[in-house]
């Protein structure tokens, strides 16, 4: 960061945009006394401070981050008092106030669970992200860190949390929202700061923005489509993938079809069974009934390794968790899937390996100082560009893309858009989940609607409209 100056007021929502890379991160670490400033002064409520974490915790600073930080095996009490519980003059935890407490701030969050009987892991991501919220509520906070705190929320469960960040705001807390959804921005906050290579670089009323005024501060450069569209040329091609009345424990009935050079969008409310049919076609979850083809073949591969052979491959939702091994670094992870074809009678070739991730990493334009460098310290956009160097090694022709945008910033979604346009551009089929209503509408040339784990209509991009996607999503007819 440099030279960076930005004021926070009670009662006030301050959004907070910019590229991966662009300080957010170290700003929340300063802010909650996990790095020291080498320059420049701190104040809270009119006097200069000097941060640590245990000093900002007194304060009341208090950071909600993106990676849920629950305890799934202790309680909802636990979880909302980890690390401060109320203790009698013995030190010894005092449970009848940390379950009378924990009540309390159920009842402000609109959980009606019981403090000392719920495990944090048995409730849904949508309300694990509210028992985060509901920790700072217990800490006492005055200022509010949100780091991206919807990118797993399902449309219900962010608009409960806005409702909470905007009683917060009636409440007097200063709330700091960090996000990559220009929608959620300005809806949410009262003033935007812009970041980029570590600076400032404009602070305005929310009002006096616009999303393209907000995407060139951002990124230097005008944003002319968001959308990228595809060649007037390009036309639907063979039938890649056939899926007839295939069921199984995760999906139902599903039938469906895409051909070369198509993008299909899926879209749904969270629980539809989007993922799971993904992962049903990708062979994680075998279907039991019904049929599906590939390039015309009946097609039932029990080893995902066949999968991979036939030219199927999948970016998933999680990309920590199923995407990458994050203490391995770029160039392993790039060569994850393809150890095979980098060996010689069962020795892989350090030379090859290399030569393919700097392809890979070139190609993609990954950020890093290194092959060498551990991928867990990358930013989310650059570990979503090093999946991709990964799954296209060998041109596949079927692209299975849970939430490919999710936690990245507005430029790299636009290489991911462009990218995406260009697999379909060489003849692959894109099959695509997202959770963003406008980013299938943009991209897509069919959007197949789930409900209740099974795909209930199939809309050309023509015909397709926000209105009507959700409604099918929803259940209507």
């Amino acid at each position: 960061m440099d030279d960076v100056s930005l004021s926070l007021y009670p009662g006030e929502v301050l959004g907070i945009c910019g590229e991966n890379g662009a300080g957010k991160s170290t700003l929340i670490k300063i802010l909650t006394g996990l790095y020291q400033p080498n320059s420049g002064t701190i104040e809270f409520e009119g006097k200069e401070v000097r941060l640590n974490a245990i000093r900002a915790r007194e304060l009341g600073i208090s950071a909600i981050y993106q990676e849920l930080t629950i305890v799934p095996e202790l309680s909802l009490a636990e979880n909302l008092f980890l690390g401060h519980p109320p203790t009698h003059g013995n030190g010894m935890v005092d449970y009848k106030k940390l379950y009378a407490d924990s009540r309390e701030i159920l009842e402000e969050l609109g959980l009606g669970y019981a403090p000392d009987q719920v495990k944090a892991g048995e409730l849904g991501l949508g309300a694990q992200q509210l028992i985060e919220v509901g920790r700072a509520v217990g800490r006492k906070a005055k200022v509010l860190i949100m780091d991206e705190p919807t990118s797993s929320l399902s449309h219900q469960d962010t608009q409960r949390l806005y409702g909470l960040i905007r009683r917060f705001r009636e409440q007097g807390y200063g709330i700091i929202f960090i996000s990559h959804h220009m929608e959620e921005i300005f809806e949410i906050t009262d003033r935007v700061a812009v970041l980029r290579d570590g600076k400032v670089i404009d602070v305005r009323p929310t009002s006096q923005w616009t999303v393209d005024d907000l995407v060139f501060a951002m990124v230097n450069r005008r944003v002319d489509q968001q959308f990228p569209s595809k060649s007037s040329s390009a036309k639907p091609g063979e039938v890649i993938l056939e899926l007839k009345n295939v069921s199984n424990r995760k999906v139902h009935n599903i039938n469906l079809q895409i051909r070369a050079g198509e993008i299909v969008g899926i879209a749904g409310v969270n629980g539809a069974g989007r993922t799971e049919l993904l992962k049903t076609i990708y062979g994680f979850y075998p279907y039991t009934q019904g049929e599906m083809y590939f390039r015309g073949k009946p097609f039932r591969e029990k080893s995902i390794r066949k999968v991979l052979d036939a030219g199927i491959v999948m970016v998933s939702e999680d990309r920590k968790r199923e995407g990458l091994i994050l203490g391995q670094d770029c160039q392993q992870n790039i060569a994850l899937s393809h150890y095979r074809e980098l060996s010689r009678l069962g020795v892989v070739s350090e030379k090859r390996m290399r030569q393919m991730a700097k392809e890979g990493v070139r190609k993609y334009d990954v950020k890093t100082p290194s092959l060498a460098k551990e991928t867990g310290k990358l930013s989310g956009g650059n570990q979503q560009k090093l999946i991709l160097a990964r799954v296209t090694y060998g041109n596949p022709v079927l692209f299975l893309l849970d939430e490919p945008t999710r936690g990245i910033d507005v430029a790299v979604k636009m290489e991911m858009y462009r990218q995406m346009i260009a697999f379909a551009e060489a003849g692959a089929a894109v099959l695509m989940v997202s959770s963003e209503l406008p980013e299938v509408l943009g991209l897509a040339d069919r959007i197949l609607v789930m409900h209740e784990r099974t795909v209930v209509a199939d809309i050309p991009k023509e015909s397709a409209t926000s209105e009507l996607v959700m409604n099918y999503a929803t259940g209507g007819k």
